[in-house]
């Protein structure tokens, strides 16, 4: 819910709020306002995103370092983050994980890293990082780009009470991805990269919100959030989708990191 207030801005302080208006996650002036004032006040804002930077590769190097506008993939997502001024971003990294650190310090990135052995899936980062998500926390696919307002998200996640809500973007080949079956808020039924065609375009696009009672949910034999948690929590009704529009990019391929390049 909003509502409409006047307000009286100094010239100067209003162009530099025009400025960050790009037509995609923001695309008017009441928006930035919003999005600026919502990155100071800490009820809405993350306390602690971590980054998916592991798992097997099909590019000589690792795809989080394929260069996009003279940045790393996984910098560019760093970046992403900056911008909702969360409390502190975690990178998960297993193979690769000397250089892409070494790569990133280079940058000054602001990031902290977990250091894994081996890849082990995407549940067990997570698990990693549990006695430092007291709080509401965000997990995000270093492969993903995209103009999703964090924010925005966050206050619906918040708005519903919900303990696990997934970003959801439509494209046109929605089975190579993590399909959702969304009726009203309530994600039914989640398949990733389902064999046949489910009938919806609503895909999982990387960027996930959790409360820490998800935790209860997670049991030793499950390895992947995509393939073990999101269909457990959708058959007991606890799974949210957030759909959003605009720009999103997986970058899993050479033709998606070619798009990626034309585009960004």
């Amino acid at each position: 819910m909003r509502k409409r207030v006047t307000i009286t801005i100094k010239n100067d302080i209003l162009n530099q709020v025009d400025r960050i208006v790009d037509g995609l996650s923001i695309r008017s002036r009441s928006q930035a306002i919003e999005y600026l004032l919502s990155k100071t006040l800490s009820d809405y804002r993350i306390k602690n995103a971590l980054v998916l930077a592991g798992g097997k590769d099909s590019f000589k190097e690792s795809r989080f370092l394929l260069e996009i506008n003279k940045k790393y993939l996984i910098e560019k997502v760093i970046d992403y983050l900056q911008e909702f001024n969360p409390g502190k971003v975690t990178v998960s990294v297993d193979l690769n994980k000397e250089k892409i650190i070494r790569k990133l310090k280079e940058k000054k990135s602001s990031a902290d890293f977990l250091e894994l052995e081996k890849p082990s899936g995407t549940i067990e980062p997570v698990m990693r990082m549990k006695n430092s998500f007291s709080d509401t926390f965000a997990v995000v696919n270093g492969d993903s780009l995209c103009s999703l307002n964090l924010n925005e998200m966050l206050s619906f996640h918040q708005a519903n009470k919900s303990i696990a809500t997934i970003a959801l973007t439509t494209v046109n080949n929605p089975m190579d991805y993590g399909v959702a079956m969304l009726q009203g808020k309530k994600i039914s039924e989640f398949k990733e990269k389902p064999k046949r065609e489910t009938g919806s375009y609503l895909i999982n696009a990387g960027y996930y919100i959790f409360e820490p009672e998800v935790f209860k949910h997670v049991s030793r034999k499950m390895k992947s959030i995509e393939k073990d948690l999101f269909p457990k929590l959708a058959e007991k009704g606890l799974l949210l989708g957030y759909p959003f529009q605009g720009m999103y990019f997986n970058i899993n391929s050479k033709k998606d990191y070619e798009r990626a390049k034309r585009i960004l």
